[in-house]
């Protein structure tokens, strides 16, 4: 087959168009929207799950709607759940982390073959559907599909948002010392900041969601079991949106798929693979974490239903 491959420069001509050094020279708001992705992975994790035992188990209406009453006695407001066993609450936890299995081992080959905009879209709509379930869920089913959705946006999301930042830091470096740009801006040294402010959104988001929960659960004329997943539904839609309006992709951060050995080696972009053995020993190696992950998680529910 055939295949199309970039010309190279003349002598005395450039490299590189102005769009493309724009690119490499404002990648910022590229990755603030690859962090955020990873504020909403944690957010949703924090603010949904304190009261998914309330929803599943509490007694349900004779009519399976969600609107609450009051009751006559004490007057308190009762917002019902589903009526559910404490066993099928073990499910629905499991059901994240079997999302988790489901996608992760495939979000290293969407990085491979698809462009980041649409990994990143894909996950915030994953998300966005399953916020959607469980935010209207009547019934048992309907928090299981939400559960693994949620969990199959965690899956692509986590090593999506990595694997980005790690792959464009090291090339806006090279493009910038290149262009002559500083030469303390290290592909490494790049990389380092940007994983710190990834861990710092990371860990800022799990007291914040929480602190947000605990204010929302003081409102007693909302919903408390299904508020947090209309919030992370509204959030997430917010984020496709500036995906689609903000997100760049940036062609120059992937390899051409049908670049020559003169084109690469003129990049300096070495032929080093991994043999199948490799792959097949990390591979299996990630599919027992989180296989033992999900088994713990259902075990420990089912040994321990009122934790």
């Amino acid at each position: 087959m055939l295949c199309k491959t970039r010309k190279s420069p003349k002598q005395g001509e450039q490299d590189s168009s102005p769009q493309e050094t724009e690119e490499f020279s404002f990648p910022r708001r590229n990755w603030a929207i690859a962090i955020l992705l990873q504020a909403l992975i944690s957010g949703t994790y924090c603010i949904i799950l304190p009261s998914m035992h309330q929803l599943i188990t509490n007694p349900t209406t004779d009519d399976q709607q969600a609107n609450a009453t009051v009751d006559r006695d004490s007057g308190v407001l009762f917002w019902p759940g589903l009526g559910l066993s404490e066993s099928f609450y073990s499910w629905a936890v499991s059901m994240y982390s079997i999302g988790e299995l489901i996608t992760a081992p495939l979000a290293g080959y969407m990085t491979k073959y698809i462009p980041y905009r649409f990994t990143f879209l894909l996950s915030a709509l994953l998300l966005a559907i399953g916020c959607f379930f469980y935010a209207m869920s009547l019934y048992g089913w309907m928090v299981l599909v939400a559960r693994l959705l949620i969990g199959l946006h965690t899956g692509i999301g986590v090593v999506v948002v990595t694997a980005y930042l790690g792959e464009t830091a090291t090339e806006v470096a090279a493009k910038r010392e290149a262009a002559g740009g500083k030469r303390d801006h290290s592909g490494a040294t790049l990389k380092d900041k940007l994983f710190l402010w990834y861990s710092f959104i990371m860990q800022i988001t799990f007291p914040i969601t929480m602190g947000i929960y605990v204010v929302m659960a003081q409102i007693s004329s909302i919903d408390p079991f299904r508020w947090a997943a209309w919030l992370m539904f509204a959030l997430s839609t917010i984020y496709i949106i500036l995906t689609l309006v903000a997100f760049k992709e940036t062609k120059s951060f992937r390899l051409p798929k049908c670049s020559s050995k003169a084109e690469k080696d003129e990049k300096g972009i070495s032929e080093q693979t991994l043999s199948w053995k490799d792959i097949f020993i990390y591979a299996f190696l990630i599919v027992c974490g989180y296989v033992a992950g999900a088994l713990y998680t259902v075990m420990d529910t089912l040994l321990n239903p009122l934790l």
